[in-house]
């Protein structure tokens, strides 16, 4: 999603050593030739599995957008009593 995109940019902002380091790996892989595709997925383990799914643990893309309602009455979750007018987001 756009909202990962914009995360991962800003992490190698953040991190200029990851981001020194995914580059590495990806020249020694892909070179400086071509673009990187998913058969290079598997060469790619920092960058292909550590790194992308670090970026996607560190937002949860459904919390950030859902939209939050304000439920009208009081009603029972498992066991939990929510009242009315307590505001509910959408969950991961």
């Amino acid at each position: 999603t756009s909202s990962a995109v914009q995360l991962f940019f800003l992490a190698m902002l953040i991190f200029p050593e990851v981001q020194q380091k995914a580059r590495e790996e990806l020249d020694r892989v892909v070179g400086r030739d071509r673009l990187a595709n998913l058969d290079d997925r598997k060469y790619l383990p920092y960058v292909g599995q550590a790194l992308i799914k670090e970026i996607m643990r560190w937002q949860p893309f459904k919390l950030f957008h859902s939209v939050p309602h304000c439920n009208p009455i009081k009603f029972m979750y498992n066991d939990y009593l929510i009242p009315a007018g307590t505001v509910l987001l959408g969950s991961a």
